[in-house]
């Protein structure tokens, strides 16, 4: 049986924790290569099959496959296509996916496969994954997209921060709301935990969405005095199940400078309230320490329990030492 090498693609700096993460729960996955925003495993377990990669959910991994190899720009579509017949896939039917990983070499993947690339790639469909590391380095792969696999290129939506936002935070709930196809209804009311100085907040009421932010810290004057937007400056530590609204709430945005554990704790402690309403929530988790990543798996069982049917832990592209946990209800 051929050797079988897994890739992974993560946001540049974050690699320690990627390979933390792939130690503790992928211990038949064996360090092969690494660069700056990609690495590669030799996987010394059961191989992995197209449906079976589909559900590879790694938190710290924008984008995962079985690695076919690298080449050279001139030779890359004939690779690929070598390549797509070892491993019994259609090539005609696999969407292709091209994108650069710190560098700016770029390669031109419509003129050299003479069809479109970067198309959104639908439920249960092959993706080739083209990986520019440099001007002569392109390393490919491939993926099936699963449920929580998502849809865009490398996982990048390309969300630009516009002039207005406070903060850096819009690109995190821009991001999410994406990329995990959270829908954006009008009528939904938002609670945003940690919400100063107010760029998830800007980004919800630029959307249509009421919002409650809650921080201490002092908030952008131009969200403070928005209509659909009220304040609690009241550290959530402090606050009572009474402080917040009494009214339905939807979802819940969270970003907390504080321990992971306490929290979820918290924060879950004061939405009780709201259990039979709450679409879900994207709660940003903070890696202050690496142990933190031993404990991916419990800090999704606290959603799981309070009742959320989906639960996906991962980074996103403007986050650096964190990443997102996304907890849905059943629509």
């Amino acid at each position: 049986m051929t050797e079988q090498y897994i890739f992974f693609c993560t946001n540049v700096g974050n690699e320690k924790l990627l390979k933390e993460e792939i130690r503790v729960f992928y211990p038949e996955l064996t360090l092969s290569y690494s660069r700056k925003g990609f690495v590669t495993f030799k996987n010394k377990g059961i191989q992995y099959r197209m449906n079976s990669i589909a559900q590879l959910d790694v938190a710290f991994a924008t984008r995962a496959g079985i690695c076919l190899g690298k080449a050279k720009p001139e030779g890359i579509v004939e690779a690929v296509k070598k390549s797509c017949e070892e491993i019994e896939i259609n090539y005609d039917k696999c969407v292709i996916h091209s994108f650069s990983v710190n560098t700016d070499a770029v390669l031109e993947a419509e003129e050299l496969f003479q069809r479109e690339v970067n198309e959104h790639s639908p439920i249960n469909k092959n993706v080739i994954d083209l990986i520019t590391l440099g001007e002569n380095e392109v390393w490919y792969g491939v993926h099936r997209v699963g449920k929580s696999t998502t849809h865009f290129p490398n996982a990048n939506p390309e969300v630009e921060l516009p002039e207005s936002s406070p903060s850096r935070a819009y690109l995190k709930i821009a991001e999410a709301v994406k990329l995990f196809n959270i829908n954006m209804d009008r009528k939904d009311m938002w609670l945003d935990f940690g919400s100063a100085p107010g760029g998830a907040s800007h980004f919800l009421l630029e959307n249509g969405c009421k919002v409650w932010g809650i921080d201490p810290a002092k908030m952008d004057e131009s969200i403070m005095e928005h209509p659909r937007y009220k304040h609690l400056s009241t550290p959530i530590q402090d606050l009572s199940q009474e402080d917040i609204p009494a009214r339905e709430v939807q979802w819940v945005n969270a970003d907390l400078n504080l321990n992971p554990k306490q929290a979820i704790k918290e924060v879950l402690r004061l939405i009780k309230k709201y259990n039979f309403n709450v679409k879900g929530i994207i709660f940003s988790i903070q890696v202050i320490k690496m142990d933190h990543v031993k404990n991916i798996e419990n800090f999704e069982d606290h959603f799981y329990d309070w009742g959320f049917e989906t639960v996906i832990s991962r980074q996103i592209p403007s986050q650096k030492q964190e990443y997102l946990i996304i907890a849905k209800k059943r629509n």
